[in-house]
């Protein structure tokens, strides 16, 4: 199931900076990118699948594992592209893609002969109408919520949002071709296998176009911030560390990768601020200088 790649490359095209940005939208990319991992996992690059499903019963449990994993993985980074582009939830569309989950599962326990373990469990038994249900409500879920992201952007296809929806829009055509292979294998195989075979090379044209427009994307909001306190959030974190403002050595860092930029300087401020006042002294007028700098600079943005 290649598409835990797009929900993984994706989402981590955000997660480069959310450590030290912490928004709402990349909170939702960590939990895309904690499923995406998994579903990655469960594929076999990292241990052998065979092993892996060997664990579960060698019956292609993993096939399903990496269904719902994918699923969930693009169901968050919805979420995510939902509060970057600040739209509301529509709560029916929003749990919708879910309630494929239970069917997926039903379906699947339905297949016959689902042993041995084999990466093209699909393939081999697409001949029974419970794969067809299975492999079906997957990627029927995966195109709702894809053309529901699409929607969401419709008044915003300009610049990096139109990148973005273009490469979603090839995303889609590469699932339908998928869902068209299903629909068509029980009345004509071959012509089922050769509009199949375009669902991986259309997917990773549209998950290299779409993966560099959320990367755009993301850059173009976060930027500014990054350029407006980054400098500021070091340079007190490190001063916490230099003069041993807290007990622990371990909470100025934990404070620059925990909170949002501001919040970290802001903490920061009151850290040192406090450390002054129990050691009854000032920092040199240099330090100071500086501190008020930053201090006029936060009362200016709120």
């Amino acid at each position: 199931m290649k598409l835990l790649l797009f929900a993984l490359l994706s989402a981590l095209c955000l997660l480069r900076i959310p450590s030290v940005v912490k928004v709402a939208e990349s909170r939702a990319s960590w939990v895309a990118s904690m499923f995406g991992l998994a579903a990655l996992y469960v594929l076999g690059t990292v241990t052998p699948l065979e092993d892996i499903d060997r664990c579960l019963g060698g019956v292609n449990v993993t096939n399903l594992l990496q269904a719902i994993f994918a699923l969930l993985a693009i169901f968050f980074f919805n979420d995510s592209v939902r509060r970057l582009a600040n739209v509301p939830i529509v709560r029916w569309t929003y749990y919708a893609p879910l309630l494929s989950i239970p069917i997926m599962i039903v379906s699947f326990a339905l297949i016959e002969g689902k042993a041995p373990t084999a990466a093209g469990f699909i393939d081999t038994h697409m001949d029974q109408l419970a794969t067809a249900v299975y492999s079906g409500t997957y990627m029927l879920a995966l195109l709702f919520t894809v053309l529901r992201i699409i929607y969401m952007l419709r008044h915003k296809a300009k610049g990096p949002y139109a990148t973005f929806s273009a490469g979603l829009m090839v995303v889609v055509v590469a699932v339908s071709c998928h869902i068209t292979y299903v629909v068509l294998f029980h009345f004509s195989p071959w012509v089922a296998r050769a509009i199949g075979t375009w669902f991986d090379r259309l997917f990773y044209v549209g998950l290299s176009v779409t993966a560099a427009g959320w990367l755009i994307l993301f850059l173009s909001k976060q930027l500014p911030r990054l350029r407006l306190w980054m400098i500021d959030a070091l340079w007190l974190t490190a001063l916490r560390m230099r003069v041993n403002a807290d007990r622990s050595r371990v909470s100025p860092a934990w404070d620059l990768f925990n909170e949002t930029l501001e919040n970290g300087v802001y903490k920061s401020l009151i850290v040192l601020h406090n450390y002054e006042r129990v050691n009854l002294m000032d920092f040199p007028e240099s330090v100071q200088g500086r501190i008020s700098h930053i201090e006029a600079k936060l009362d200016t943005q709120t």
